[in-house]
């Protein structure tokens, strides 16, 4: 099939129905990938997109865009759910907390029938479940085309029991090859269900809002993630304090930018470091490009990922990458080695090696950044909605809107 991009003006009858199932909008790579697609896919002139989330939007970032991208209906399953997520803090103890529980529960039981009443996830072409199989058991007697896309590792994916809901989707859309690969090993019964796309980048614009974004003064390397315990930060913590007692480095700085679950917890535990003074907390800011770009190199130290987005944002920008060798994206991302340099989970002096070895110029940098820089062509947003509108057609017997 020729690229689909371009296509804007096709006759209404050929367009196709989609629709997107996602959970919730916080700060985070799936979410920015997310918009990223629904974007590139409306680009295409070939889709009518439309949107269900579980609860209602609470960031002022996905508010604005999601008004300046009318085009795409959104729909919200439980938008009072945050009402009974911000009461646990008002009712944690006992009976207190069983009666939110059980308030929560009659409110989803009546939000539900609505659901059913409504037909909110009938008449389309095709569903597409973004998140994990989120949906699957609102979606289980639903007999539209489903995809679902899984964001993160086959062993998340085996640890979650995910493979129980494989039966309802006509396709899974992996991210790596190393999912691909151990999913059919595993689960052979269902290895032509499974589709390995990467996520799409644009590393023009990556650039330009790095151009445009605000910046960091000094040396220092940059850590951008969610504060939970699954991406570890307390390993680049422990390995920049022992970097930290060098006296050549004593002038660089560790940015974290995010935030979380573990947010207070790590701050506590930097106060109580040597480097303390030099372990900077930014919080959440959701286009911190121009950040990264000033880094000395960006550090990613997670259990389990998927397609870690912020490898590719910062390969995107010339910023070398260091990243626990984590299943499934980060070697591959990182060409095992050649593009970005990776260490062992949890190995916090391994880590620190690194951020030695490259502030004391042992380590090429430049060479590295340089075979990343050339291999971002898999990532690009135009083939790679071209491998999902053919997924979409493939998925429902449809044909091209050219």
């Amino acid at each position: 099939m020729s690229d689909i991009g371009g296509t804007r003006g096709s006759d209404a009858a050929q367009r196709i129905k989609v629709l997107f199932c996602i959970p919730d909008m916080i700060i985070g790579g799936v979410e920015t990938v997310f918009l990223k697609t629904l974007e590139n896919i409306a680009a295409t002139g070939c889709a009518d997109i439309a949107v269900v989330m579980k609860n209602k939007l609470r960031e002022p970032f996905y508010i604005e865009w999601f008004r300046a991208h009318p085009e795409i209906k959104l729909h919200v399953i439980y938008p009072a759910a945050h009402r009974f997520e911000d009461a646990k803090k008002y009712m944690r103890g006992f009976p207190l907390k069983n009666i939110r529980k059980i308030a929560f529960s009659v409110y989803k039981d009546i939000k539900n029938a609505q659901i059913t009443r409504k037909r909110l996830f009938e008449g389309y072409d095709v569903i597409i479940d973004y998140k994990n199989a989120y949906f699957s058991k609102l979606l289980r007697k639903c007999t539209t085309p489903k995809i679902t896309w899984i964001h993160g590792s086959i062993n998340f994916f085996e640890n979650d029991n995910i493979i129980k809901h494989a039966g309802g989707y006509e396709k899974i859309v992996c991210l790596s090859d190393n999912f691909m690969t151990e999913f059919r090993r595993l689960h052979p019964e269902h290895a032509d269900k499974i589709v390995r796309i990467y996520n799409p980048f644009d590393a023009e614009q990556i650039r330009r809002a790095a151009a445009n974004g605000d910046t960091y003064v000094g040396k220092y390397f940059c850590v951008v993630s969610r504060l939970d315990p699954d991406k570890d930060i307390k390993t680049i913590i422990d390995a920049f304090e022992i970097f930290h007692e060098n006296d050549k480095f004593k002038d660089v700085r560790l940015l974290i930018i995010g935030t979380g679950r573990d947010a207070k917890k790590l701050r506590e535990y930097a106060a109580q470091q040597k480097s303390r003074h030099a372990i900077v907390f930014a919080g959440k800011i959701p286009a911190p490009f121009g950040y990264m770009r000033g880094a000395i190199a960006h550090i990613l130290s997670s259990h389990n990922e998927g397609l870690p987005t912020v490898l590719i944002e910062a390969a995107s920008l010339g910023v070398a990458n260091i990243s626990s060798d984590c299943p499934s994206g980060p070697r591959e991302i990182l060409l095992n080695g050649d593009a970005g340099l990776l260490f062992d989970i949890g190995n916090a002096r391994q880590l620190a090696q690194h951020m030695t070895n490259i502030c004391s110029g042992k380590t090429d940098t430049r060479k590295m950044t340089d075979a990343a820089t050339a291999a971002l062509d898999r990532f690009d947003a135009k083939e790679i909605t071209n491998q999902i509108m053919r997924l979409i057609y493939e998925t429902t017997g449809s044909k091209s809107c050219r």
